[in-house]
């Protein structure tokens, strides 16, 4: 109703605006559907008129018409020079794949706070290890400087035996004591203790042979152990002790009566307990050969009595050699281990004054096999040996043996033991190469 009202003002306005005359004016009202049409008589008919001509084309339109066409053409031309003549181009190498850009923008370190606590123990430490520094350097000095006046012999012909035994956790060095009376003179061995190191037990095992075991020498056939020495110096005896109780030596050290008295007397001398009877036949030795051998007069250093004794070089000496008190060799071979034992124990005790005096004394007169590296190794173990328990074993052992009398191939008669050597084969494995 609103849209009517609008347009009815809108038509008066119009209106207004008209002359006078033309203002009252209306438009007569037809009526269209009672207007008469025209009749179908009356229509002109249509009139249809013929096709036009074609049109010619435009000079244009034949232009592009001639385009097309050479395009055309020229396209199937190349399609057909590409299907005949096509060569592939090479492949491209692969290309690398560009680096992220470095940024180069200074990064921010963090600020340390100071930590006092840090910076004391930091300078602890650092004076520790240098004390460690210092002290091996001081220590391979020494070492060194004592080996070097060791008496080194390269190790001579060997008769190895394949079969022998030998561990990567077990060092042995065969120790022979000689009744050499000088440097010069070679003597058989009084005595053959094997010095074992096993790391997996953490022991120290002396083991020692019997000097009456009646063994097969290598080409020199069957008599006692003592007299391979006598024939063909340590390389022989190590060769004898493997080819019959097949245990590996590589090694030996060997000491004359003046160096055993010689490193007794440079450590201080040794602890031992000493019957009656063991005195008196200390005492003996001391008047028939020892004492003359070192120089000093018939009754120097003798004992009154037996007891727990502090004995130097000589009365050592002469105790190690004790043979007709007792079970015979069996006891002696135990005294040697006894006091090799106090050597060992004391030796590692021992002194930087003790040191310079066996280096000066003692060593000159020791002879080995071993190389000066090989030396300086086996000195380098001895820190870590300090905790290690000490143990003997004697070869043969009980009730593995029978004595026997048999006859030299000079027609004389001597006292041997017959050995189990299997027996022993197994005791000697479990002693020394037992985990």
């Amino acid at each position: 109703m609103a849209n009517e009202e609008n347009i009815r003002n809108t038509d008066d306005e119009n209106t207004m605006k008209l002359p006078p005359e033309l203002r009252n004016y209306r438009r007569p009202n037809i009526n269209r559907q009672n207007q008469q049409k025209r009749p179908q008589s009356q229509q002109r008919p249509r009139q249809y008129s013929s096709p036009p001509p074609p049109q010619q084309p435009r000079p244009y339109q034949q232009v592009s018409q001639q385009y097309r066409q050479n395009y055309q053409q020229n396209y199937n031309n190349y399609q057909n020079f590409q299907q005949n003549n096509y060569n592939p181009p090479p492949p491209r190498s692969p290309q690398p794949k560009p680096q992220p850009q470095q940024s180069y923008k200074k990064k921010r370190k963090k600020k340390k706070h100071f930590n006092p606590i840090n910076a004391v123990l930091k300078k602890i430490l650092v004076t520790f290890f240098t004390i460690l520094v210092i002290l091996f350097v001081i220590y391979s000095c020494v070492a060194l400087l004592i080996i070097k006046n060791v008496d080194k012999n390269g190790t001579g012909d060997r008769s190895r035996t394949s079969e022998a035994m030998a561990r990567s956790y077990v060092k042995s060095v065969l120790i022979i004591g000689t009744d050499g009376r000088s440097e010069d003179e070679q003597g058989r061995s009084d005595s053959m203790i094997l010095l074992s190191f096993n790391s997996r037990k953490n022991e120290i095992i002396l083991t020692s042979f019997m000097r009456d075991c009646y063994v097969n020498i290598p080409n020199y056939g069957m008599d006692k152990l003592n007299s391979a020495y006598s024939y063909g110096g340590a390389e022989l005896l190590m060769d004898t002790i493997e080819s019959n109780f097949f245990v590996q030596i590589d090694d030996y050290i060997t000491v004359n009566f003046i160096s055993f008295a010689g490193i007794v007397d440079s450590i201080g001398g040794i602890d031992i307990n000493v019957t009656d009877e063991e005195a008196h036949e200390i005492n003996n030795i001391l008047f028939s050969e020892v004492n003359g051998l070192m120089g000093d007069e018939p009754y120097a250093d003798f004992l009154d009595n037996g007891g727990k004794l502090h004995l130097n070089g000589k009365q050592a000496l002469s105790f190690a050699r004790i043979r007709y008190v007792g079970n015979s060799d069996f006891e002696r071979t135990s005294r040697q281990r006894q006091v090799f034992e106090k050597i060992i124990t004391k030796f590692i005790r021992v002194s930087p004054t003790a040191i310079g005096r066996i280096a000066k004394n003692v060593v000159p007169q020791v002879s080995t096999n071993m190389s000066t590296l090989g030396m300086y190794l086996l000195s380098l173990r001895i820190p870590s040996v300090l905790r290690y328990d000490m143990k003997q074993v004697q070869i043969p052992a009980d009730n593995t043996f029978y004595p026997e009398d048999v006859y030299t191939y000079y027609g004389d008669v001597q006292s041997v033991l017959t050995v189990d050597f299997d027996a022993n084969y197994n005791i000697i494995e479990e002693e020394i190469f037992g985990r």
